[in-house]
């Protein structure tokens, strides 16, 4: 994979803040330990990451109960793209005989919109852990990756990650989101030192215990950009998983930015033609 088409795909880690999981076992390889200093370059660095135009991907995410056979499909259409105050995503889910729509800002200021039960656009809150739908995993927070902006972090190490080098970060909240989520501790997260990409995102609490851990299942190459096609979000005490599927994924687009404004939350998608779309196989 070239270095910057790795670049490049990272951006997806931004959005969808997916990670694998840490062995238990910590081996030294004598790998160059970083200063603070160097730590903010390197989160800087990775923030300032962007995708050469909006995206739009048509995806399902897959529920799967650890004691059932029961899976439970969700379909639904993810645009994305870029503002002044960071990356913007608008997604719309469908299922159980219903159609939720969410707009997502990330960055220094992240926000959240959605509609109510009578159709009416919502401000939430901005930075939700409520499932998309009551049987998923998968919450607007895990989408909009606001612990990639905190402020209060530490630098932890350098070791070597599934044969790779990578820097590991702990991110503590803020004191105004510990006072509506105090079930979140901080999220450790972790950079490939030659690409830095993000391959590692746990969210734990404050005694340490992971609640969550993604993982990249696999990926693909599509318009010249590496992307995902499948990413596992597992809810660490019921053992219970949902997974995130791309079907089709069009790149390089030009999405109007009225698009992505709250107050057009409910207006009509723009159309992209199907040529546009590559499908992932």
């Amino acid at each position: 994979m070239k270095k910057n088409s790795l670049k490049i795909f990272c951006i997806f880690c931004v959005l969808l803040a997916f990670a694998g999981t840490l062995g238990a076992q910590h081996v030294d390889f004598g790998a160059k330990q970083l200063t603070q200093a160097e730590g903010v370059g390197v989160l800087n660095e990775f923030k300032k990451y962007r995708l050469p135009g909006d995206y739009c991907m048509q995806i399902e995410i897959v529920h799967k109960p650890r004691k059932s056979d029961d899976e439970k499909v969700y379909a639904g259409t993810l645009w994305g793209s870029w503002n002044d105050a960071g990356a913007v995503t608008r997604l719309e889910l469908r299922g159980n005989g219903q159609v939720k729509k969410f707009i997502i800002q990330s960055g220094q200021n992240p926000a959240l919109w959605g509609l109510d039960k009578n159709g009416a656009i919502v401000k939430l809150d901005k930075n939700s852990t409520e499932p998309f739908f009551a049987d998923l995993i998968w919450t607007p927070f895990d989408l909009q990756t606001p612990f990639l902006f905190w402020e209060n972090f530490k630098y932890e190490e350098t070791k070597r990650y599934r044969g790779r080098p990578v820097h590991f970060f702990k991110m503590f909240p803020p004191e105004d989101f510990k006072k509506l989520h105090p079930e979140i501790g901080f999220v450790r997260i972790g950079f490939d030192r030659v690409y830095n990409a993000l391959v590692n995102v746990e969210v734990r609490d404050a005694a340490g215990e992971k609640i969550k851990t993604f993982s990249i299942n696999s990926v693909q190459k599509v318009q010249e950009i590496y992307t995902f096609k499948e990413l596992e979000l597992r809810n660490e005490k019921s053992r219970d998983k949902d997974a995130l599927l791309v079907r089709k994924v069009a790149l390089r687009l030009r999405i109007t930015q009225d698009f992505f404004r709250p107050e057009n939350l409910n207006k009509a998608a723009p159309a992209i033609p199907a040529e546009a779309f590559s499908t992932l196989r």
